[in-house]
């Protein structure tokens, strides 16, 4: 299956077109993706989930800026459905998944986490 992911400028939508069929969808409606290989799986806010043969790196180009956040080499999460950050150093969704935080990247994680609680006082 081919998937392609297309930013659409006016509509802040998501497109990816697969032999099966083209889905259009909101990035505020992903929770989370996780990477498997060279395959991703896309976790929805509707407990659904897709699974692309896209890499997780072009995701996080495309949905970074609209407010993703790259944890772990696995894992690309939505800072919007973010419940909270256990002990041990993992994201727990709103869905209740979990994400992992890598060593390397945790102290750019929670710095970025810190700042964003900051900005929504």
């Amino acid at each position: 299956m081919f998937y392609k992911i297309i930013l659409m400028q006016h509509t802040a939508n998501i497109f990816i077109s697969t032999a099966a069929g083209h889905f259009f969808f909101n990035p505020q409606e992903i929770v989370r993706m996780e990477a498997k290989s060279n395959y991703t799986n896309i976790y929805f806010t509707n407990k659904r989930k897709m699974l692309t043969s896209k890499v997780l790196k072009e995701f996080a180009a495309v949905l970074e800026p609209l407010g993703f956040l790259r944890t772990h080499r696995t894992h690309l999460v939505n800072k919007q459905h973010i419940a909270f950050v256990s002990n041990s150093v993992n994201i727990v969704m709103k869905d209740e998944s979990i994400a992992e935080v890598s060593r390397r990247m945790k102290s750019g994680v929670m710095k970025v986490l810190k700042d964003a609680a900051r900005l929504n006082l």
